[in-house]
Order: C-alpha cells, then structure tokens, then sequence
C-alpha cells in the first residue's frame, strides 16, 4: 500500500504485524539533486553525504524507526548473508546481499534501483532480514539462503516467515542475454514461466522467480505478499538504474523489531 507521511513516499505491507517497523521506500521526499532527486540513500555516488544523513533524519521521523542505526551491506550481487549481533557495530557495511538481526530498534536494509528487496520476519522467534536479489543472487538463492541463515541462528522454520517483496523491474521492461539465461537456467532447470523469449534476449520476471524459490523452501504462500510494481514503469515513485542509464539513486528497504518485543 502507497502511503505518504510528511513527505516521504513509502509502500507499506500489511503482512508485517506493528511490533515490527518497516517500509519499501520510494525516492519522494528527500534532499538530493538530480540525478540521486530525491530520497536517494546510496552514499556511493556523487551525492554528498550531509544529504544521505538528512534523507535518513526524515525517513526516520516520517517513518517512526531508528534509521540514524541503519544496518546495510556493501551489495555485491553474491549470496554472502550479515549477521548483526552487537550494538556497538550497527554501522558496519560488509561485502554482503542480505542482513538478518534479532536486536530490537536496529533497522536492517537493502537499496535498490531495479534490482528485488525482500523483507523477513520471524514472529516465533522474534528475528527479521532483509535481502537484495538482483539476478545474480537470484540465480545463488539468496533468499532462501537468508532463510536458512535464519534457521542457523535463530532457529527460524519456513513455515514461520512472514514475507514482503517490493517493487523492481519486472519483465516488461527488464530484458536479459544469452548468458543470463543459461545461469538461470543451469541453477533451475525449468525457467517456464518466469523467462521468456523476446526478440534477440529474455524477458526476466526476478519477483516471480523469487516467489517461487520462496514457496519451493516451504514458506506459506498465504504468508509472502507480493504486489509488483515496476520501478522503470514507475520511475518517477522509483529509481531505474536501467531507465535512468546508469546515474541514479536508491531507495531504501528496510524492516526493525520494536523494542516492545523484548520479553
């Protein structure tokens, strides 16, 4: 669901409980210039930092989460899973495509401009991850990874998670090689459904294929919310690193356990 909250532009699932913050956002209502214009929170480009901290200082209020403490990773398009287990190293930024935590008010996320964040939330042991699969981490199992990182440490069960999957670049505008098939193809076998044959290439449906790994890994279907939304059909709710060539920003997702989990 598309909510605004003193400016900042945000989806929200309503298959999270309110014991747990969380949001999908958009790139409405921050400070950065074009091209990062305007909730840009990726400190990698050109976009001064005293920007990033104030989108986080209003994504913060807006939002009612701590994301002064927001836990990202270095995105590396591979299938490497961090662990936040101690409060004093929240600004920690390892080379990873997932972040999973049991502490409560330390924000996890992931930015993406095309690429799928997935958010995680384990009510029976009180432990949330969020991951970012762009196709190559798709092809990895970067989820269901997560998951079983989860499992590891938390004593996570599939069938205990509660699952959102937020906008990225569906198969109407994200068209892939000859390469990109055959990886997908030697991870799944059968890409039936989720990659088909346009032109000289491959329309690529990462969401679905996500979904369906998810399922596959014994998540209840009932329990995963998927609602696409293309961030190059959208572009002006969305940064598209393919519809904005290359220059752009990232949006945030992100997912906390409130403190009024403890106990």
């Amino acid at each position: 669901m598309l909510k605004n909250n003193r400016g900042i532009g945000y989806i929200s699932s309503p298959i999270f409980p309110e014991t747990v913050a969380h949001g999908f956002l958009t790139r409405v209502g921050g400070v950065s210039a074009p091209p990062f214009d305007s909730l840009n929170f990726d400190l990698r480009d050109a976009d001064p930092s005293t920007n990033i901290d104030e989108n986080r200082k209003r994504a913060s209020s807006a939002l009612d989460a701590a994301l002064e403490d927001l836990v990202t990773v270095n995105q590396v398009h591979g299938d490497g899973i961090h662990i936040v287990t101690d409060r004093t190293r929240l600004r920690d930024r390892p080379d990873a495509d997932a972040v999973i935590t049991k502490l409560t008010e330390a924000p996890v996320g992931v930015l993406t401009a095309d690429c799928l964040p997935v958010l995680l939330f384990d009510g029976a042991n009180g432990a949330v991850g969020a991951v970012h699969a762009g196709w190559k981490g798709t092809a990895k199992g970067i989820v269901i990874k997560t998951i079983d990182a989860m499992g590891r440490a938390y004593g996570t069960k599939a069938r205990d998670i509660l699952c959102a999957l937020g906008p990225y670049i569906g198969p109407c505008c994200y068209t892939v090689g000859e390469d990109v098939e055959a990886a997908i193809r030697s991870s799944f076998g059968d890409t039936e459904g989720f990659m088909e044959r346009s032109g000289n290439g491959y329309r690529l449906d990462i969401g679905l294929l996500n979904m369906r790994q998810l399922i596959s890994a014994d998540v209840l279907k009932q329990n995963i919310d998927f609602e696409p939304s293309c961030t190059s059909c959208n572009n002006r709710l969305f940064f598209s690193y393919r519809k904005d060539g290359g220059r752009t920003g990232r949006q945030l997702s992100f997912i906390m356990l409130r403190a009024r989990m403890e106990g």
